[in-house]
């Protein structure tokens, strides 16, 4: 699927594992924990899914795990890969997309965000980030949501 994302920039989406040719280094993780969706309040963009950039040495699992735990204080476990994509920006970049279970919430001291925000339902209004609103966002959300990997 192709998109053009809310900063203007050409996206491609897709649900099969190496569909582009760069390397993914970024991470996005998607999980629910007592029943409601896992999202951090970032300082400036607001809520989203917890995710970032892979750190040398690090596998994408690896920095999933902690992107999850250094934005939430959520232990993230059984992360399965789920979907990518390419962003065709300056340098263009591949970012991935895992869905995990939240195993318990710690308290962190220091955060890069405002910290944890569980939600029942995800209606994008306001305080949502501009990323969980182009359509690449939707159409994970909606395939998130087909999937019934949660119940409720």
């Amino acid at each position: 699927m192709r998109y053009i994302d809310l900063n203007g920039v050409e996206c491609q989406l897709s649900f099969e594992p190496g569909a582009f040719g760069i390397p993914s280094r970024h991470v996005l993780v998607i999980a629910k924990y007592q029943g409601q969706w896992v999202l951090t309040k970032h300082k400036e963009r607001g809520l989203e899914f917890p995710g970032g950039k892979q750190e040398p040495g690090e596998s994408l699992t690896e920095a999933a795990v902690r992107e999850v735990y250094e934005e939430t204080g959520a232990v993230v476990s059984g992360l399965a890969w789920f979907a990518e994509y390419e962003v065709s920006a300056e340098p263009p970049f591949c970012k991935t997309v895992f869905l995990g279970d939240i195993e318990r919430v710690e308290r962190v001291e220091q955060m890069e965000t405002d910290g944890l925000v569980l939600a029942g339902r995800l209606e994008l209004g306001e305080n949502f980030s501009f990323l969980m609103k182009d359509e690449g966002m939707k159409e994970i959300i909606k395939k998130v949501e087909q999937l019934g990997k949660w119940h409720d």
